[in-house]
């Protein structure tokens, strides 16, 4: 139907010259700026501190750009190039408290590298702990007061500072009208009942998480994000917050959201209406686009979700029927024991329109473009660059692939309480918060077993017994807490998992003494 339609819009005349025009106007009049050569001033830079041509032009880029995505390959620099941006940004006035959001790990070693380019300034670091119970006010008071060039936060600091429940509100309501909206075209386009019943349950999923959001504890102490002062973001590995909650019709290409993903998105959406200077954020990453083309429309959402609405694509559905294909092919199985046909989206069109709109903002430079000085690499035998070597899988890991692929059936099933650490179910397998952050909520299993897809032989069968449970123990599973040296024995490692399931926990140790791993 789609070849029939691309037939039948050019055996009109007029219809095509109007069509043609209508596409041009909204997707092909963009001239992309070059910030190549230009060298900003940077005044207090340290001495003898040299920054690269890529630099300069993407310092320039991000005082003359609301917004802006370096998609520099790893070891280009972005961490100078944030640095310098922020202290450029504030010097000019066009972010009076500029912010930079770190990974949880990278807190110290960011510091001191600002410290090196710029030895003179004056800066507010914070990490998770710095934001606990009281310490929280107190950050929020000295970020507020004082004159800082830039604050720095850990992820989990930049989570820990809700924004007003107003704001809040207001957030999600815009987002829940967006998936109104989307509802009454598939509508009015006659979609199947199918896809519509989908985007129904998606809709309710939403407002139910907003009314749980807004009924939680707020901070005692009515310490908010709009308190801080902060008016331009940075944003370090920026792919962590890809998982953006975008409702979709097409198969495999919708994503049920995650609570990091939804914050920055909030706030980001808050500092563009507040904004005087037009500027809100810059993102930094080397994986702009990494598993699925959905994020390059995440990225353009948290970029410059005003050329979206003015092209007429802010929803995802849209864009992806304007820029992609969905495309069915073969692909193995998640364990490895077969082979089935998939339908994903996960090809492109009309290519050069969609990489002019995402070069509006992205700067992208590859190791190519870079000429980077990298390290020599060995080759093998037939002459090429890298080794590979082949470990063959022992049976506990060829049983465990397995396991991972009734886990994804489980999910692809629809039905992820079966495998979902849940200790009311007493079945381990992926931490309950975990999964949340990653696909959103766990649904609850209906109440007729009849709709779980079987009777009480399934329901038996879905029960695991001990072994299976003192299996799940080892360490050969990630969602065991415990340290990083531990043995490589399921008893030992049983007596560290903590929470609800540790007296289970224990009792399968006693009996891994009693009579081994069965």
């Amino acid at each position: 139907m789609a070849d029939r339609f691309s037939e039948w819009i050019w055996e009109d005349e007029a219809r095509a010259e109007r069509l043609t025009r209508e596409y041009n106007d909204r997707f092909n009049s963009y001239v992309l700026r070059s910030y190549d050569g230009v060298k900003p001033a940077l005044p207090g830079l340290a001495d003898g501190w040299k920054p690269r041509e890529h630099q300069n032009s993407a310092v320039t880029r991000i005082l003359n750009e609301p917004a802006v995505l370096l998609a520099h390959e790893v070891g280009a620099g972005k961490t100078a190039e944030m640095v310098m941006g922020a202290m450029e940004l504030r010097r000019t006035g066009l972010a009076k408290k500029p912010a930079i959001v770190v990974p949880n790990h990278m807190l110290e070693q960011f510091t001191r590298e600002f410290l090196e380019c710029y030895p003179n300034a004056n800066i507010l670091a914070a990490g998770t702990k710095d934001l606990e119970k009281d310490k929280r006010r107190r950050f929020v008071a000295r970020a507020a007061t004082g004159d800082w060039d830039c604050i720095i936060l850990t992820q989990k600091a930049f989570e820990k500072i809700d924004m007003t429940a107003d704001a809040q509100r207001a957030y999600m309501e815009e987002e829940l009208q967006q998936l109104r909206d989307q509802m009454e075209r598939a509508k009015e386009h006659g979609e199947d009942s199918r896809a519509f019943k989908q985007l129904e349950k998606q809709l309710m999923r939403a407002e139910e998480r907003l009314k749980a959001k807004l009924d939680a504890k707020r901070d005692e102490g009515n310490i908010y994000w709009e308190h801080t002062g902060i008016d331009y973001l940075m944003v370090d590995e920026a792919h962590m917050y890809k998982n953006l909650r975008t409702p979709s019709r097409i198969e495999g290409a919708g994503i049920a959201g995650s609570t990091r993903a939804s914050d920055l998105h909030m706030k980001l959406h808050y500092l563009r209406s507040k904004s005087e200077s037009g500027r809100a954020v810059t993102l930094a990453t080397g994986t702009p686009i990494a598993n699925s083309v959905t994020e390059a429309y995440t990225m353009m959402r948290y970029l410059r979700p005003d050329l979206l609405e003015e092209a007429g694509i802010e929803d995802f559905d849209t864009w992806a029927a304007t820029f992609g294909n969905v495309v069915t092919d073969v692909e193995m199985n998640p364990d490895g024991n077969g082979f089935r046909m998939k339908a994903r989206f996960s090809k492109f069109q009309n290519v050069p329109e969609l990489l002019r709109m995402y070069r509006i903002s992205a700067d992208v430079k590859t190791a190519a473009d870079l000429n980077l000085p990298t390290p020599t690499v060995r080759r093998d035998a037939n002459g090429k660059r890298g080794e590979t070597i082949v470990t063959p899988a022992d049976d506990a890991q060829l049983e465990y692939i397995q396991e991972l692929g009734v886990r994804a059936e489980a999910v692809r099933a629809k039905r992820p309480w079966e495998w979902v650490n849940d200790p009311v179910r007493g079945i381990k397998g992926m931490p309950r918060a975990q999964y949340e952050e990653l696909y959103g909520e766990v649904p609850d299993p209906p109440e007729d077993p009849a709709d779980r897809g079987g009777g009480p032989e399934d329901r038996c069968r879905r029960r695991p017994d001990r072994r299976h449970l003192e299996r799940d123990q080892g360490p050969r599973l990630p969602h065991v807490q415990g340290r990083s040296d531990a043995a490589p024995d399921a008893g030992r490692h049983a007596d560290r998992v903590h929470g609800p399931g540790h007296a289970e926990g224990q009792a399968v140790q006693e009996e891994g003494r009693r009579g081994g791993r069965g």
